[in-house]
């Protein structure tokens, strides 16, 4: 008669058995990631990720200890084992880390089972989850803008003309690497403008405040060449100095973009020989090139389709508020790269 009170009961140890076992699992899985998530935003450190981790699986590990205890035993939960391996990605600050949650459940056994000697069982589980902390980048981006007669043209904004919807374009797209980069250690911005010859530029700077300040106070006038303004800012960008400027700021080696507009064509050919010839340059050092055709003409935008790194990274302006969309596009690849979480 024991025997068949103990195979009945054997019969509901094995279903709570695995219940408990699956529902350890999951527990242990979420601890695990819950542990890492903390670690990837760097809201905890490695003592306080291990007291999370502890405490989640508790937290989740509460109803089923109270569904299988029994009376005058209790389900229990083991203190869980929980290692974090960390090491440095070798990329700024990054740190790559390892989570490794172990636990046990110890299930008390009904008092039919028990008649076959056992009065408990334990479960085990493991998780591991992997990640790292934020994976910053640092990039330099030179802006090399038209300010040739043109610019003083209407566009489809009453009261606005081509040279102010650049400059809202411009303060757009330096907000974003602006908040994006909110202490200024990751991203220097320059501007050079030109007409038939080049301006002197504003010079890299970690304040974009500097890059837009030159922008402002420019004016409109003459015919256009882009060719010197290009090797201006191409020269600046691969200059090793700036390289030096980055590593000596965080231990990064820049990105490196171009941000060439135009609402024109350059008034000779050579002009356009000269500026493909640094965008080439440009695809052979890893510099991206974005270009912005605002209300161009069909050889305007011809060189400028050309010179783009990619089609992706040329844009078709055909009025204010599409130069403004291109710029923010621009502003937002280059963000993405300011400061990238990798999990």
């Amino acid at each position: 008669m024991p025997v068949l009170l103990g195979a009945g009961g054997v019969s509901v140890d094995a279903s709570n058995i695995m219940w408990a076992k699956s529902t350890l699992q999951n527990a242990t899985d979420a601890a695990a990631l819950a542990a890492a998530s903390g670690l990837a935003n760097e809201q905890m450190s490695v003592d306080e990720a291990k007291k999370q981790a502890r405490a989640f699986l508790l937290a989740r590990m509460a109803s089923p200890i109270d569904s299988l205890s029994s009376t005058g035993d209790d389900a229990t939960l083991s203190s869980p084992d929980v290692d974090i391996d960390t090491a440095a990605t070798g990329v700024g600050t990054g740190k790559r880390f390892v989570v490794s949650v172990k636990s046990e459940f110890t299930v008390p056994l009904t008092p039919m089972t028990r008649l076959l000697g056992a009065s408990s069982i334990s479960v085990h589980a493991e998780s591991q989850s992997k990640g790292q902390t934020a994976t910053e980048s640092s990039l330099s981006m030179f802006l090399v803008l038209d300010k040739s007669g043109s610019m003083n043209e209407a566009t489809n904004k009453k009261g606005v003309n081509k040279l102010q919807s650049l400059k809202l374009a411009v303060e757009g797209l330096l907000a974003q690497l602006s908040k994006a980069d909110p202490n200024g250690k990751y991203v220097r911005t320059s501007a050079v403008a030109y007409n038939d010859k080049a301006d002197a530029p504003s010079g890299l700077s970690w304040d974009e405040g500097v890059t837009l300040a030159y922008v402002k106070k420019l004016a409109s006038g003459g015919s256009t060449d882009s060719s010197g303004a290009m090797k201006t800012a191409y020269a600046a960008l691969t200059d090793p100095s700036e390289t030096a400027v980055h590593v000596a700021m965080t231990g990064l080696t820049p990105k490196r973009f171009l941000v060439l507009m135009t609402d024109g064509d350059n008034t000779a050919v050579k002009n356009d020989t000269d500026t493909k010839a640094i965008c080439d340059k440009a695809r052979l050092t890893q510099t991206t090139v974005y270009t912005v055709a605002f209300m161009a003409p069909a050889k305007g935008k011809s060189l400028l389709s050309s010179c783009a790194t990619s089609a992706a990274n040329f844009f078709q302006a055909e009025d204010a508020d599409a130069l403004i969309a291109a710029f923010a596009s621009i502003g937002r690849d280059a963000s993405m790269l300011a400061v990238r979480l990798t999990k």
